[in-house]
């Protein structure tokens, strides 16, 4: 009895079933020679197709390799794969590097208008003083006005943090 006739007339185990998903992965990858048929399959397992065909994950292994091979093989979509890992790798370092620098922005935010409680304390002003409606028929200051009134409460942008608004100016009000 050739080796052949001996596997075609024992039952598939699990070993084998792992082995013939493996070879139909490297198939899919183009790392295999010639035509993927159930045929070439039968002879590379020893295994009739209709002991192949009734595996659910060899059949999912079989169509995926197929499908994989009638696009240029899995081998160029890895390939592509890991070029938009690299792009999408690169964007989230970028993304973290802004996060820490939001975050240090945010501290020193924090901290600026812990400041301004204190003295708003020291000089016993309440915020309720400061940010209190206008009385009826009061004249607002103009944008121009109202520019150069909080001009002190401007600050310059550390070069190192990121411009949200992206105007360029190097000024921000925090």
């Amino acid at each position: 009895m050739n080796k052949n006739s001996e596997s075609r007339s024992r039952r598939m185990t699990d070993t084998d079933i792992r082995r013939i998903v493996r070879d139909l992965d490297l198939w899919a990858l183009g790392e295999k020679n010639g035509e993927l048929s159930w045929a070439a399959v039968e002879e590379m397992s020893g295994f009739t197709r209709q002991a192949l065909n009734a595996r659910p994950e060899i059949k999912a292994a079989f169509s995926v390799a197929k499908a994989a091979l009638r696009i240029g093989g899995a081998g160029k979509a890895k390939q592509e794969a890991l070029g938009d890992n690299e792009l999408l790798l690169n964007e989230n370092a970028r993304l973290k590097a802004e996060i820490v620098a939001y975050a240090a922005r945010e501290t020193a935010w924090k901290a600026r208008w812990q400041r301004i409680a204190y003295n708003l304390r020291a000089k016993n002003l309440q915020f309720s003083h400061i940010d209190r409606p206008a009385p009826d028929g009061a004249k607002l200051p103009s944008e121009r006005e109202t520019d150069s009134i909080l001009r002190p409460f401007v600050c310059v942008r550390p070069t190192h943090l990121p411009d949200p608004d992206a105007k360029g100016d190097g000024v921000h009000l925090i």
